[in-house]
């Protein structure tokens, strides 16, 4: 997908105000975990409203990064029955092990880290799981001859 270059503030309105910075940081807090700062990041900016957009990069990198970093703070809290085998969370959730290393890398589905190794957690499945399984029985109903 390519980048959008913003000229004019969609949210303010301001025309030619939106500017292109690089190299910048921000600190989030996300509830129940310590501030998690990223640098490194870009995007395009506000001039007068102070709104703006990161970059797609940017984007993938502040959820690699929350991700990384609320599973690094989970660890010390989790215990190993909490844990669950990324072949277990494949079948579980009916994907590959890779596509559980990739929802991992992209921060869709929470995890820790053990022995080096990261383990998602099996509340967080569980829930997607029931909640997927939910969807797919609410369009089942739906297509089904009436």
């Amino acid at each position: 997908m390519r980048e959008k270059k913003w000229i004019d503030c969609p949210v303010c309105g301001t025309k030619g105000s939106m500017r292109y910075s690089k190299g910048l940081m921000e600190r989030f807090n996300p509830p129940g975990y310590e501030p998690i700062e990223v640098s490194g990041l870009d995007g395009s900016f506000c001039q007068e409203c102070g709104d703006g957009f990161w970059s797609l990069k940017s984007k993938a990198a502040i959820a690699k990064e929350l991700a990384d970093s609320m599973a690094k703070q989970d660890s010390k809290r989790i215990v190993a029955s909490e844990m669950l085998s990324v072949k277990e969370a494949a079948k579980l959730m009916r994907v590959t092990p890779q596509g559980i290393h990739k929802m991992m890398d992209e921060g869709r589905i929470h995890y820790v880290y053990a022995a080096g190794l990261r383990f998602p957690i099996r509340k967080d499945l569980t829930e997607k799981a029931a909640a997927f399984k939910g969807l797919l029985a609410a369009g089942k109903g739906q297509l089904s001859p009436g």
